[in-house]
């Protein structure tokens, strides 16, 4: 882009303009920034824009309304509207009346709000060069573009449609662990570690993405089989287990894969589940599988739930130190374990321990918490019971609920939300 391009962002949240105009510093860029659509409104009638950004949540006047009216004042201006999953009704709305060519999502990434911006600018100059174009060129130019932006609408009302399936369906996963670890008295750390160090380890192979996201959702139900166990069963350390008992805790994997049978969408996590339990050596559960015909996503699981286990009491009564837990799993390497998927494994454990990095958030309470804040971390309510998702937006109704929930168990919730970039 040659010319200086001149965007004008509109939302209620000066820290939310704020971050906006960071991501559009440069002199190939001309911001402009209002509070509010009235506001917005008013700058259009003393100049124009290449592109305008919207968000869709403001008072008085929502971004649908203002874009919608923006048309009559800067009918060529490229229309982009940041909206969150709840908002799907009035995104429809806008993209019908106020002629929104693009929408993302809150939290937007930085790098893809970029792309998506310089897109419109390069959209809005072609645009504009067809002035000098004859009116025939121009007709079925305008023929062209019209059929194009159906399909874009048409593609993104399926995007919207796709995303919304998707956050719910990641949420009903997690719904469903969140049950499984209420009745399986694990530690919530140790559930929270199968997972993390599962993905991690994936990714250190450098396993396809697709993979990795069944890999995480076996780690969120590895135990879905306890569920039938007696409580005396579930509380007991497995290198305390009678013969029967042990042989009745060595079933779960496979009845964990069979309650998954009806839900074809998980068939490749129930078949790693299936398989969690067997030995490299081919000596173990259920079907005797050896080396490299054990699922690469079981061999991973086995690995790190065998050593979360350790260090959490679970398989002994008193639990291991990292180191003690790594020389024990040695022990059983080429046995039970991918020798080399023990060795990367290891290198991660002592990488972790290096770094120890902390999640980006902050602590805070109910009643500190505002309209359009990001939950940082799953909030569960002192029973255990999952509340809200990680990366989920607040709403009004949202904190209303989290009121109710607080005052009818006189107990401080703590809510970890996350950080906003400081004002420069």
């Amino acid at each position: 882009m040659t010319e200086v391009a001149k965007i004008l962002f509109v939302d209620d949240e000066p820290q939310m303009l704020t971050a906006l105009s960071r991501v559009f510093r440069g002199k190939q860029f001309q911001v402009q920034l209002a509070n509010s659509g009235a506001e917005a409104l008013a700058l259009l009638q003393e100049q124009t824009f290449d592109v305008i950004v919207s968000d869709m949540r403001m008072p008085e006047m929502d971004g649908a309304t203002f874009l919608a009216s923006s048309l009559e004042l800067s009918p060529h201006s490229r229309r982009i509207l940041l909206t969150g999953y709840s908002d799907q009704e009035s995104t429809v709305r806008a993209i019908n009346h106020g002629q929104v060519h693009q929408y993302l999502n809150k939290p937007w990434d930085n790098t893809q709000l970029r792309e998506v911006v310089e897109g419109e600018i390069k959209e809005f100059v072609r645009q504009k060069s067809l002035a000098n174009t004859s009116e025939e060129h121009i007709a079925l130019q305008e023929q062209v573009t019209h059929v194009s932006e159906e399909l874009a609408n048409a593609t993104l009302f399926m995007d919207m449609a796709k995303e919304e399936l998707l956050s719910q369906y990641n949420t009903t996963i997690k719904v469903i662990s969140n049950l499984i670890h209420m009745r399986v008295p694990t530690p919530r750390v140790m559930n929270r570690n199968v997972v993390s160090h599962s993905v991690a380890l994936a990714k250190l192979i450098k396993l396809d993405s697709k993979i990795i996201t069944e890999i995480r959702n076996a780690a969120r139900l590895f135990q879905l089989g306890k569920l039938n166990f007696p409580e005396a069963l579930l509380s007991k350390p497995i290198h305390d287990f009678t013969e029967d008992e042990d042989k009745l805790y060595h079933s779960h994997p496979l009845q964990g894969a069979d309650l998954l049978t009806p839900l074809n969408s998980l068939d490749f996590a129930a078949k790693l589940i299936r398989h969690q339990n067997e030995n490299y050596d081919g000596s173990g559960m259920p079907d005797k599988l050896a080396n490299n015909k054990i699922p690469l996503g079981s061999r991973i699981l086995r690995l790190v739930i065998d050593y979360q286990q350790l260090i959490h009491g679970v398989q002994f009564k008193d639990p291991l130190c990292e180191s003690d837990a790594l020389e024990h799993l040695e022990k059983y390497s080429n046995v039970k374990y991918d020798p080399e998927l023990l060795k990367l494994y290891k290198k991660l454990i002592q990488e972790l321990a290096k770094t120890n990095t902390q999640p980006q958030d902050k602590l805070t309470h109910v009643e500190e918490v505002k309209e359009g804040d990001i939950v940082n971390r799953d909030l569960y309510s002192h029973e255990g019971i999952l509340l809200i998702a990680k990366g989920m937006m607040l709403n009004p109704i949202l904190i209303q609920k989290l009121n109710m929930i607080e005052s009818r168990s006189n107990k401080k919730m703590n809510i970890f939300i996350k950080e906003v970039e400081p004002e420069e």
